[in-house]
C-alpha cells in the first residue's frame, strides 16, 4: 500500500509507516527550511520529494507525470495539514483517485463554500461577507451594511486563529484591513457569543470509530496570549449525553453536505448563552494543538486510528477505553515571547506533576520560536476529576513549566 502525502506532520506520518505504508511524502520549500525533519522518519519514507509550492499547479502536474512514468501506482492522497489540502485534492484527480475530489477540497478549506454547503441543509452558522480588497474604509462600511459590529474577520482559507480578529467598529475594522489585509483574501462574520467546542472523529463509511467533543479553556479569539489557558478538555459522553446527542445530530448533517464519510475530521462549533449550537467550521486532517494526542489517555493518539482506517478500513478495532480520570485533555504551554529558546522545562520538572499523562515537545533549546496560536511548545495531557479542577491544573502548570527565549539576532550573535 502505498500514499502520497502531503506535507510534514511527525504523529500521522509516523502512524502510516508504522502500519507499513509506503509514504511517499511531499513538503515545501518552506518546510524544508523552517522543519526539523527527523531522520528517523525521513530515513523510512519510500521517497522524500521536494518541491517550491503545494500551490504551483504545474510543479504538481509535473511531478505526477514524473511519477507515473516510474511506475508508481498509489492507493491513496491524503493532507496532514490545512495547507495541503487544494493540492491534495489536484494530485489525486491526475492520478485517477476518487477522494479527496476538488470540490469537497474547497468546501473544507474555503470557509465560505463550507459556509454555504451547510447551511443548504439548515445546519446554523454565523452570517458572512467577504471582505473587499482594496479600500479599507470602503471594505469597512460593506461589513457594517452586511454584517453589523461586532465581527470576526479571518482569511477565508485560514488555519486557526492566525491573521483573525474580533472588531467592534468600522473605524477599528478600517484600521485592522489597512495594517493586516494587503495580501490575502478576508472574510467578515457575525461574531457567536458563548462557549466554544472542539470535535474530533474518525469516519468509515459514514461510521465513527471515534468521537469526543472538547471544550477550550478559552474561546480562540480569545487567545491573546497562547502561553495562557491554550488547551480544551474532553468531555465524558456518559456525563454530558444531550450535549453529544445535539453535536452528533449536527455532525451528520455537515458530513452529508460535504460528503464526508472517511478520514479524520476536526470541526469547531459554539454554543450560545440559550444553548443553540452553530457550526464554525471543519477540516479533514488532525487537530492541532493536543487534540489527537490527548486521546493517548485511552490508549491510542486519534493519528493512529486514522491510519488503522485508512489501511484497514474493514477491520474495525474495539473502541478505546475510558481514560484514568473522568476529565483529560490537552494544554499547550508555549514560549513568552519571541526568540531563540535558551531553556525549556525539564523531565524531572513535568514528573512532578502527577496528572500529567503524556508529553510532546515541539520546541527545543536552539530552536526559534514565535508567539501565536500556532506556536510550538510543549504539549501535555493531564488528567482531572472535574472540569474546574482540569482548569486548576493546567493554571499550576503555566505557572511552574516556564521556557526561557532570546531575541534571535542577539542569540545568533
Amino acid at each position: 500500500m502505498r500514499f502520497l502525502v502531503c506535507r510534514w506532520e511527525v504523529g500521522a506520518i509516523e502512524a502510516l509507516l508504522s502500519r507499513g505504508v509506503d509514504v511517499v511524502l511531499l513538503i515545501d520549500a518552506w518546510e524544508a527550511e523552517h522543519r526539523h525533519l527527523d531522520p528517523g522518519i525521513t530515513n523510512r519514507l519510500e521517497r522524500l520529494v521536494r518541491i517550491d509550492s503545494f500551490e504551483a499547479m504545474d510543479e504538481l502536474a509535473l511531478l505526477v507525470t514524473g511519477l507515473q512514468e516510474e511506475g508508481l501506482a498509489f492507493d491513496r492522497v491524503v493532507s496532514v495539514c490545512e495547507r495541503g489540502q487544494f493540492a491534495a485534492a489536484y494530485l489525486a484527480a491526475l492520478l485517477g483517485l476518487g477522494r479527496p475530489t476538488i470540490v469537497q477540497s474547497v468546501q473544507v478549506r474555503d470557509k465560505r463554500a463550507m459556509k454555504t454547503a451547510v447551511r443548504r441543509l439548515g445546519v446554523p452558522t454565523a452570517r458572512f461577507t467577504t471582505v473587499p480588497s482594496g479600500d479599507p474604509a470602503a471594505a469597512a462600511r460593506h461589513v457594517e451594511r452586511e454584517i453589523g459590529f461586532p465581527a470576526v474577520v479571518k482569511p477565508v482559507a485560514g488555519a486557526g486563529v492566525v491573521s483573525t480578529a474580533r472588531v467592534g467598529t468600522a473605524p477599528e475594522l478600517e484600521a485592522w484591513l489597512a495594517e493586516n489585509a494587503a495580501d490575502g483574501r478576508f472574510m467578515a462574520e457575525q461574531m457567536i457569543e458563548g462557549e466554544e467546542f472542539h470535535v474530533d472523529a474518525v469516519w468509515v463509511d459514514g461510521t465513527a470509530w471515534e468521537f469526543a467533543v472538547s471544550r477550550y479553556l478559552r474561546p480562540r479569539i480569545e487567545l491573546d496570549d497562547p502561553s495562557h489557558l491554550n488547551g480544551a478538555v474532553q468531555l465524558p459522553a456518559g456525563r454530558e449525553p444531550e450535549l453529544y446527542a445535539a453535536v452528533e445530530e449536527l455532525h451528520a448533517l455537515v458530513n452529508e453536505a460535504l460528503e464526508i464519510t472517511d478520514g479524520i475530521t476536526h470541526t469547531e462549533l459554539f454554543r450560545s448563552p440559550d444553548g443553540s449550537l452553530w457550526f464554525s467550521e471543519i477540516a479533514t486532517r488532525p487537530g492541532g494543538g493536543g487534540t489527537t494526542q490527548a486521546f493517548r489517555a485511552r490508549g491510542a493518539d486519534l493519528r493512529e486510528v486514522w491510519a488503522e482506517s485508512l489501511v484497514a478500513p474493514d477491520r474495525r478495532p474495539e473502541p478505546l477505553p475510558a481514560p484514568p480520570h473522568p476529565y483529560v485533555g490537552w494544554v499547550m504551554l508555549t514560549p513568552r515571547t519571541p526568540g531563540r529558546v535558551t531553556g525549556e522545562p525539564s523531565d524531572a520538572d513535568i514528573a512532578a506533576f502527577p496528572y500529567v499523562l503524556d508529553v510532546d515537545r515541539t520546541a527545543r533549546v536552539g530552536d526559534v520560536v514565535w508567539t501565536n496560536s500556532l506556536a510550538p511548545g510543549l504539549s501535555l495531557v493531564i488528567g482531572a476529576d472535574s472540569e474546574e479542577q482540569f482548569t486548576e491544573r493546567a493554571l499550576a502548570l503555566e505557572a511552574a513549566l516556564v521556557f526561557e527565549t532570546r531575541p534571535a539576532v542577539e542569540a545568533a550573535a
